[in-house]
């Protein structure tokens, strides 16, 4: 039987699969031929490899050490380089601080940033506003006690008064809480001043679900970031849209004399997701990450009340007279079932 001939694309497959496992997997000898160790901050991840950026602002394609499991965009690391070629191995993991993460398959929970300190959830309002999402990312903030605004997006396509009414309807239990709220547009250029002043200084994170515009907010904001994409597909070997993993930017505005460009921070950019859900958390934890819901805690009949079917509920009785939103309550409600699924799988 005559052997099948591989086609180009089969080979080109094979031969990167045995160039990684080369760079991967170190030979007994490697210690020998690498550098002094140096701090690093990663700028992606891909397959079992992380682009680290040096103190110089160089990247380097990066081998990890088995124990130090998944590193994400933002991870400060400790790494060595090849001496022989412009690559490298990670070999110890800074400590981290807020990590956002969601569930992955099979329960496994799936990093998405690290060293954050900034969350702009972006909301669309083509093709439409989702209460829901904009909770759980709240939650997921108050988890992590940073603060949160909603970059409300594509506000160029609100053409009526009627249109902005209905937004505003949408957003307005969360303008009663004090949440910022920023208008956006890449078209008319609202609201990216704003959102300069919010990420100077600080590790932000851009999350919402897909089609919410995110990456033409970072273009907007990042005016060279096809440039950036290529240099960062040319390191890693990818093309510019293969991957799904969270990527770090660093940001820059004129300097005073607007004859160069400063840095003031970082953005990570994160993937469009369908779904996404906080940490699960016990019924106590989960009512305090709803602020609304403070001024009627522990006026229920039931000290265990679940806000669901007991008679005498506070919280209910508020929704029904409109204290409390509708929307939140929903929200809530239905984080605190997934939650109970999580924590017990089995019922």
């Amino acid at each position: 039987m005559a052997k099948r001939k591989l086609t180009h694309q089969q080979r080109r497959r094979v031969e990167g699969k045995n160039r990684n496992k080369k760079l991967d997997k170190p030979n007994a000898n490697s210690t020998s031929q690498l550098g002094e160790e140096q701090p690093g901050l990663v700028i992606t991840s891909f397959g079992k490899r992380v682009l680290v950026e040096d103190i110089h602002g160089e990247h380097f394609s990066c081998a990890i050490r088995q124990h130090l499991g998944k590193l994400v965009a933002g991870d400060q690391v400790i790494w060595q380089t090849d001496l022989e070629d412009k690559t490298g191995v990670v070999v110890q993991l800074q400590p981290r601080t807020h990590e956002l993460s969601r569930p992955g398959f099979r329960g496994q929970t799936r990093m998405i940033a690290a060293n954050i300190d900034f969350i702009g959830i972006v909301m669309p309002v083509v093709p439409g506003i989702h209460p829901d999402m904009i909770d759980r990312y709240l939650v997921a903030a108050k988890q992590l006690d940073i603060p949160a605004v909603i970059i409300i997006n594509k506000v160029d396509l609100l053409e009526t008064d009627d249109d902005w009414q209905a937004v505003a309807a949408l957003l307005e239990p969360y303008d009663a809480l004090g949440i910022e709220l920023i208008p956006a547009s890449t078209i008319s250029n609202e609201g990216l001043q704003t959102l300069q002043e919010f990420m100077e200084d600080k590790n932000s994170v851009f999350v919402g679900p897909s089609g919410a515009g995110k990456s033409s907010l970072i273009n907007a904001l990042i005016p060279d970031l096809d440039i950036r994409v290529g240099q960062l597909s040319e390191s890693t070997g990818l093309g510019k849209h293969t991957t799904t993993n969270s990527i770090l930017y660093h940001l820059a505005r004129p300097a005073a004399n607007n004859d160069e460009l400063m840095a003031t921070g970082n953005l990570i950019d994160s993937p469009g997701i369908r779904q996404f859900s906080p940490s699960p958390c016990e019924l106590s934890e989960l009512e305090s990450y709803y602020p609304d819901f403070a001024p009627y805690l522990g006026h229920c009949k039931y000290k265990n009340c679940s806000h669901t079917i007991e008679p005498h509920c506070a919280i209910r009785e508020a929704v029904d007279n409109d204290k409390i939103a509708l929307s939140r309550y929903q929200s809530f409600q239905r984080l605190l079932e997934e939650f109970k699924t999580a924590t017990n799988p089995a019922t």
